[in-house]
């Protein structure tokens, strides 16, 4: 007997945040190495909505794209809610990230666009201007811990975006 929660890509779940509430995620695609890109969407829930609740949000709808590892989803300490209704990855499609690469000759780094493949590994990768970069999702994958914290800020504090790490 496994204590494992199992899920699948086009599933809604709920993080739990230290602030209080729940963000909600919809599970894009998922990896081979335990690895997860999802859309959630806010506002901060006070409580689970159900599946109904639910089946009107759109890609347009989301605030916050993150790749991240799934151990809060498998321990069950995020809850799966359900499966998103008719769901179609080709709808759903796995967002574009964003990669900074900074070196000590030049200190704001080259800029890449990065396309993620289904096992959610750098299949593509272009050069972009800082500005287009700006607009980007970053690409670092994270652990569940990092996720809420990530979460509660993103979603009570528009416009908020995780800084970069200095990479000297």
């Amino acid at each position: 007997m496994s204590d494992r929660q199992e899920y699948s890509e086009g599933d809604f779940f709920a993080v739990p945040l230290k602030t209080g509430g729940f963000a909600i995620g919809l599970a894009l695609c998922l990896g081979i190495k335990h690895d997860v890109v999802a859309r959630f969407f806010g506002p901060v829930r006070d409580s689970l909505p159900s599946l109904d609740e639910l089946k009107n949000l759109r890609e347009i709808n989301s605030a916050h794209i993150e790749h991240f590892l799934d151990d809060g989803l498998r321990d069950g300490s995020w809850e799966v809610i359900g499966q998103y209704p008719e769901w179609d990855a080709y709808d759903w499609p796995i967002p574009k990230f964003g990669w900074l690469q900074r070196s000590p000759s030049n200190s704001e780094g080259q800029a890449f666009e990065v396309e993620l493949d289904e096992n959610l590994r750098a299949s593509r990768q272009k050069k972009v201007s800082i500005e287009h970069f700006n607009t980007l999702p970053y690409e670092v994958l994270v652990g569940s811990k990092d996720v809420e914290i990530t979460l509660a800020l993103a979603l009570t504090r528009p416009g908020w975006k995780r800084k970069l790490p200095d990479i000297e």
